[in-house]
């Protein structure tokens, strides 16, 4: 693909500074307005620099629509395109804005080549921390070889500033992201292939979902769990016996997995001892088991507050060197609570709340009411 273009420009107040035009090869169609034309092109970064500009909101551009450029992100583009895959296959969106228009050679009014004259600033309706990283990683980051990195780029020619706000409206709040039950899978299959390198690609933070996924699996999947075929995966249809997402119980796991002890066992022993702890609660509150819709036990109340408390029964079952369902019930047992506390109706006043303040408030106060850890030598 053979592309004209200044290398070096830049723009300046909306005005490219592209002292020659930008032709390239393209596909033009059009969808509802027949005086709107959309031109497919791909078109290298050298040749896109100096000729796009942000239509920013601001004190002094009160017109302006587009959100400021957040540095965190453009790092990370940087960083993405230089060590990581750096494919980027979504198209950035350009328009042409009335009253400029691109001009269009073809001779079968549909492949040719679409041509921009010098000074026509091509503003950003969507990817500009794209475009935005893409030029840091190349001036800043000196990754030089990124000035022919292509880009898979729509030009919108034939609207006005407003359309072109709407456009970017439109783009930005009816696109609905990736729900986060999928992110947890991605997080899952990403750290089976690549273990603990995730955490340098995509953070502890992720790389500790990833697990809990892994043990939201197991306990969802295993027959001796008070789980078992009781957590709704992705995909699933809402069937009676779902009492959880299987998101909800992934975020809920937070607090154990990043327990320092937990962080040290293997993936096998994390499992096990999470089945005990679950199997010890069944063996002291098993009504609350046996109906699971009536109780919060089994939901994301009741799970929210058992995770958090768990390390600290998993340091009383340290000082004895012993994990097991009965161990851990022991522990358990000293909250001297019945089944009826967890009721969703009848129970105490603090089951009946909602909410990530209600999880930690009944968090504290279970804690409160499980033994001390035994200190053998201080």
């Amino acid at each position: 693909m053979t592309i004209t273009a200044t290398p070096q420009a830049a723009t300046n107040n909306g005005h490219s500074t592209g002292e020659k035009p930008l032709a390239a090869p393209a596909v033009r169609f059009r969808q509802k307005r027949p005086d709107v034309n959309l031109y497919v092109t791909a078109i290298s970064l050298r040749d896109l620099l100096g000729r796009f500009d942000s239509d920013t909101y601001s004190s002094n551009n009160p017109s302006g629509y587009q959100r400021p450029v957040t540095p965190s992100r453009l790092r990370k583009i940087s960083h993405y395109v230089r060590e990581e895959e750096g494919t980027l296959p979504t198209s950035v969106v350009l328009c042409v804005r009335q009253p400029h228009r691109a001009r269009f050679e073809s001779a079968d009014g549909t492949a040719g080549t679409l041509t921009v004259d010098a000074g026509v600033p091509m503003w950003i309706v969507d990817g500009q921390h794209r475009l935005f990283g893409l030029r840091r990683a190349l001036e800043k980051d000196k990754a030089k070889w990124l000035a022919d990195y292509q880009l898979p780029v729509v030009i919108v020619d034939g609207i006005d500033a407003y359309e072109e706000m709407r456009t970017f409206h439109v783009i930005n709040t009816r696109h609905k992201g990736v729900p986060t039950d999928v992110v947890d899978r991605h997080l899952l299959s990403m750290r089976q292939a690549e273990g603990l390198a995730l955490i340098d690609r995509e953070g502890e933070k992720n790389y500790l979902r990833g697990r809990a996924t892994m043990l939201v699996d197991s306990l969802n999947d295993d027959d001796s769990s008070p789980w078992h075929g009781m957590i709704r995966m992705p995909g699933d249809p809402l069937k009676p016996e779902h009492t959880l997402k299987q998101h909800s119980l992934v975020a809920s796991l937070e607090p154990v997995l990043r327990d320092g002890f937990v962080k040290r066992v293997t993936d096998e022993e994390a499992t096990r001892l999470l089945l005990n702890y679950w199997n010890a609660a069944r063996s002291i509150w098993g009504t609350a088991f046996e109906a699971p819709k009536e109780y919060v036990l089994q939901k994301p109340l009741g799970a929210g507050a058992l995770h958090q408390i768990l390390p600290d029964v998993l340091d009383i079952c340290r000082g004895s060197d012993d994990f097991s369902p009965q161990r851990m019930a022991d522990s358990l047992s000293y909250v001297g609570r019945s089944a009826g506390f967890w009721h969703s109706v009848r129970g105490h006043y603090m089951v009946r709340a909602s909410g990530s303040r209600a999880v930690k408030t009944l968090a504290e106060y279970l804690r409160e009411r499980l033994p001390r850890p035994v200190l053998r030598r201080i």
